[in-house]
């Protein structure tokens, strides 16, 4: 009887590992969909969450928001910096030399606007938190959220459900600078980011730092 058992179990695992070697990457494939969720809504402003600095691709992305009528304002979100972290060759506030740059590129005051957090490095829902304290006299019911690809998940659940008593809705759009959303599974940098976030979102999850939902 013991040896039926054993047999029996021996072979559900071969058959759930061939499985799981033949439709691998369909899985990974709708993995990475999960944690890098793209919605493709129109919203008041376009959120770019930024950490000691922006990517130059997320402010692209915003742009194309502003022109194309997706949003009506630009909100950049940065994490301060230490004097002593400032990006080489830039003089004086990051902030400054963002908004000088914004500037630059074509953008009026009253399309964007900086938020730069009073922690650096802050947690997301912190972050969160103090991006929509900042945003109060802005009175918007909307806002599309561009992270950082596999963060995204994560960055979309705290800003949602910072913002669900706030009556905003959050759209997630994830970003992608180091890899392709393509086959992330067969780039190194894919599955470090990947493994990170997923542990992160599971973290976030399980100790109550958001409620136990996937979505909003």
């Amino acid at each position: 009887m013991k040896k039926r058992i054993f047999i029996g179990f021996l072979l559900i695992l071969i058959v759930v590992g061939v499985a799981g070697y033949l439709y691998r990457e369909p899985f990974l494939a709708k993995a990475g969909q999960f944690m890098a969720p793209q919605s493709n809504d129109t919203a008041d402003v376009v959120i770019l969450e930024g950490a000691s600095y922006i990517y130059s691709g997320f402010i692209q992305k915003g742009m194309e928001m502003l022109a194309g009528g997706k949003a009506k304002k630009m909100i950049v979100v940065i994490h301060r910096i230490a004097p002593a972290h400032h990006p080489f060759g830039v003089n004086g506030d990051y902030s400054d030399a963002v908004r000088q740059k914004l500037k630059e590129i074509g953008l009026k005051k009253d399309q964007f606007k900086i938020v730069v957090t009073p922690l650096r490095n802050p947690v997301t829902l912190t972050e969160a938190q103090f991006v929509f304290k900042d945003l109060e006299s802005e009175k918007i019911s909307s806002a599309i959220l561009v992270a950082q690809s596999f963060h995204t998940r994560r960055s979309y659940l705290a800003y949602a459900y910072v913002a669900e008593p706030l009556k905003i809705k959050i759209y997630p759009l994830a970003g992608f600078m180091d890899f392709k959303m393509e086959r992330w599974w067969t780039t190194d940098p894919g599955w470090r980011e990947f493994l990170s976030e997923s542990g992160k979102l599971f973290y976030y999850l399980v100790f109550g730092h958001i409620p136990l939902k996937f979505s909003y």
